[in-house]
């Protein structure tokens, strides 16, 4: 197949995009017969899906790009190729597509939450955060919004009246934008609840920043309120972007009791502690990308024998465990039924390295040093691009893949920075 980066549909990424002469281009492409494959318009589409589950995005967008040729109004085409430009890490080549998607089919909910994820990828969270209000019609979360009679909370004044704040989607999601609620005191609210699963409940009640906002789990029946927000709104409520973001140094606390509890179990400190994990849920497609084989965690720990190393990881497989064990790395199976416990853990620990899950945010909301291992291809969009720090997290450090499942050179850059590290 012609490589997309020599052909003038790639060009369209690249400049600014003019929708009414978007039959110009087409008709410019579609006259050179270099660019014509010999399959229909749905073969074209499904090969480019095909290419995309081999992680091919190049093959993906000269799929996609000669599906738009062919049905220059389809906006599954324009949607499935800037998508792709978006997972590879291109988000203002991106957008013209996605936006042209949108043109073509306003009803169309993939496209609306892929230009989302793409202008938050792009570093602007105000305008993201406004176009992520599309989840609700996306997939999973399709039907999933609350009905409440009452009236959403966009920024309007609380003064005497109690608003409900839902947690939603995943626990890291919760964990990251958890610091929003405390902002509402400042629009003089008579009382703020907060409503999470039931294992994250002990986390938020035992955290001073939380203090004066009442905690309940998502099996209880809320009191009544009068204005309500959905947890990740609230940044449009607050008119938040990337300059007024509130970044403390930590806003959660791990509970008093599971500290003791895991001050008794780790005994007295001899070195420096390391916590590791290195995988997301094993079921879901982001997770071939975003995890890092343990074959690489294995040389990691064995290039770092000096440090006390312990696993996070809950869900390691048997075998596994089996070589953790006999390269002397802490397991406590059975130890952690809370986030609470989880977060008591961590209190002990003076680094810890992962990927992007909900155990790394927790990390991070703590404010203990953690250093985070990034893919470079289909990377979610809060940890932004081309910087090795993160606006959410004081603590952290990036540690990107340089290429396409370079997981070898962030193992290696990490190991030399260790070596700095315990220096």
């Amino acid at each position: 197949m012609i490589s997309p980066y020599r052909s003038p549909m790639w060009g369209l990424a690249t400049t600014r995009w003019y929708p009414h002469k978007t039959q110009n281009y087409v008709n410019f492409i579609y006259d050179s017969d270099q660019f014509k494959y010999p399959m229909t318009y749905q073969e074209l589409i499904n090969a480019g899906i095909a290419y995309r589950e081999q992680t091919e995005p190049e093959q993906s967008l000269a799929c996609f790009g000669q599906a738009f040729i062919i049905e220059p109004d389809s906006a599954a085409a324009f949607n499935n190729y800037g998508n792709t430009l978006r997972e590879m890490g291109l988000p203002q080549r991106a957008r013209p597509f996605l936006e042209h998607a949108c043109l073509l089919d306003p009803g169309m909910a993939t496209a609306q939450f892929n230009l989302a994820v793409t202008i938050l990828l792009a570093g602007d969270l105000k305008q993201g955060m406004q176009h992520y209000e599309s989840r609700w019609r996306f997939e999973h979360l399709n039907g999933m919004l609350p009905n409440f009679k009452q009236p959403v909370w966009r920024g309007e004044d609380l003064t005497g009246k109690t608003i409900a704040v839902i947690g939603e989607q995943g626990h890291g999601d919760i964990l990251q934008f958890s610091r929003f609620v405390a902002e509402l005191r400042g629009y003089n609210p008579q009382r703020i609840c907060f409503q999470v699963g039931p294992a994250m409940t002990d986390l938020f009640a035992s955290s001073s920043h939380f203090n004066g906002i009442d905690v309940f789990a998502s099996t209880d029946t809320l009191p009544e309120f009068d204005t309500w927000s959905m947890l990740m709104s609230l940044p449009i409520g607050l008119g938040t972007d990337y300059q007024r973001l509130v970044s403390p140094l930590w806003y959660i606390e791990a509970p008093k009791g599971s500290v003791r509890a895991w001050q008794e179990r780790l005994g007295p400190k001899t070195r420096q502690r390391i916590g590791i994990g290195w995988s997301g849920r094993k079921d879901t497609w982001i997770n071939r990308h975003k995890a890092v084989s343990f074959d690489h965690i294995v040389d990691l720990i064995k290039s770092n024998p000096e440090h006390q190393w312990i696993n996070l990881q809950v869900d390691a497989s048997e075998e596994e465990n089996r070589q953790l064990a006999k390269l002397g790395v802490g397991q406590y199976p059975g130890t952690i039924s809370s986030w609470g416990d989880t977060a008591g853990l961590l209190h002990h620990l003076d680094l810890y390295i992962g990927v992007d899950t909900a155990v790394t945010h927790l990390a991070g909301a703590l404010g203990r040093p953690t250093w985070v291992m990034l893919n470079q291809y289909a990377l979610d969009w809060r940890w932004l691009l081309d910087r090795d720090d993160s606006p959410w997290y004081p603590s952290a450090k990036l540690f990107r893949q340089p290429s396409r499942g370079d997981w070898a050179a962030v193992i290696s850059r990490i190991t030399q920075y260790l070596g700095w590290w315990k220096n």
